[in-house]
């Protein structure tokens, strides 16, 4: 049987993966903004994915420039 994903594959040819409106790219950049800021400690890598997941859907924040 397949492995069922949430995310799909972008058409526009780069092959980057899109949750939602978001890219995982997005998410990882994030994720990395939000382990720099808590001071690069180890072992919450999994708790920055998810916030930074969370802050892409709630919308752009307003230091974020709409594109």
């Amino acid at each position: 049987m397949a492995k069922e994903t949430l995310g799909n594959v972008n058409d526009d040819g780069t092959g980057a993966e899109h949750t939602g409106r978001y890219s995982t790219e997005r998410v990882a950049l994030r994720a990395y903004e939000l382990f720099l800021a808590r001071g690069g400690s180890d072992g919450q890598d999994f708790d920055d994915w998810l916030a930074a997941e969370r802050e892409l859907a709630s919308g752009p924040s307003q230091s974020e420039p709409a594109k």
